[in-house]
């Protein structure tokens, strides 16, 4: 039994995404108290931890779960100033000052929706050194957001200009801007990123960015962070379907192009309580 509850602990450690990087001990603390009484239940009675911890990172987890009211412990007050922060900026400000807001510069504000000579992070590389980025085949450019236009989560009211649709992990929120222009290209804008949602436990936030769309259907929408360099692939894949659900998925691996990982991404979504919701 000894042994068991080692390896227990040690999996309990090991368990947790890799972009923590700072971990207070009163979480775990609370939960080792747990442990030590499932242990006083016997070896039979003793529930799969490790499932339980898998099932928070998945979002299989109800909100009733002992484990996730120990581990998630959700600041609410600072997660409604983040949002209603991000709400009024995206409502109130015009185009290029939302754009600015994200790092786009005004000689990118510029380029036609073809040309692709920002596509590696924080570098603006010639059009043909650019055009040489493992990435450039698997963007789509001109994509128009059809599943916020198709599915009603996300069509009502009708959308003109821009939308903001919020979605939520059990360890972060999202807040992703769409603005639609007819006569130039649309962006797709990561503005926001809520992480203190479990007490103790940092997870740094992703800064204001571009993303990449590479595949929009009326099905799905497929989209990623920018890569680091031109020979390497984005680190964050996300999915946002046509009900609602979302997915968010980040990979060391670099090496691994964006049509190997849609089926796994996809498989994984549906099997996660992971959603979105229009905000604006």
């Amino acid at each position: 039994m000894k042994q068991t509850f080692k390896i227990l602990l040690i999996l309990f450690f090991i368990s947790f995404p890799y972009e923590a990087n700072a971990i207070s001990p009163s979480p775990f603390i609370k939960a080792f108290k747990g442990l030590g009484k499932f242990f006083k239940k016997g070896a039979d009675e003793v529930p799969d931890i490790g499932k339980k911890i898998e099932d928070l990172k998945g979002g299989s987890i109800k909100s009733s779960s002992k484990i996730d009211e120990t581990i998630s412990s959700v600041d609410n007050t600072n997660s409604i100033k983040f949002e209603e922060g991000t709400l009024s900026q995206i409502d109130n400000l015009s185009k290029d000052e939302l754009l600015e807001a994200h790092n786009i510069n005004q000689v990118r504000r510029q380029r036609d929706a073809d040309q692709l000579l920002d596509v590696v992070d924080a570098v603006d590389i010639a059009s043909d050194i650019a055009q040489t980025a493992i990435i450039v085949p698997f963007i789509q450019t001109e994509w128009t957001g059809r599943v916020f236009q198709s599915s009603k989560y996300f069509n009502d009211p009708s959308i003109e200009k821009r939308i903001l649709i919020k979605c939520e992990t059990n360890l972060e929120d999202f807040y992703f801007t769409a603005l639609f222009d007819e006569k130039a290209r649309n962006w797709l804008l990561l503005s926001g990123n809520f992480t203190n949602k479990s007490e103790g436990l940092y997870i740094k936030p992703m800064k204001r960015q571009e993303l990449l769309v590479l595949r929009d259907l009326e099905e799905y929408i497929y989209f990623a962070n920018k890569p680091k360099g031109i020979k390497k692939f984005p680190t964050k894949y996300f999915v946002i379907d046509n009900e609602a659900k979302f997915f968010y998925e980040k990979y060391i691996n670099v090496t691994k192009d964006p049509e190997y990982l849609i089926n796994e991404i996809l498989n994984k979504i549906e099997k996660n309580s992971f959603k979105c919701n229009r905000s604006l």
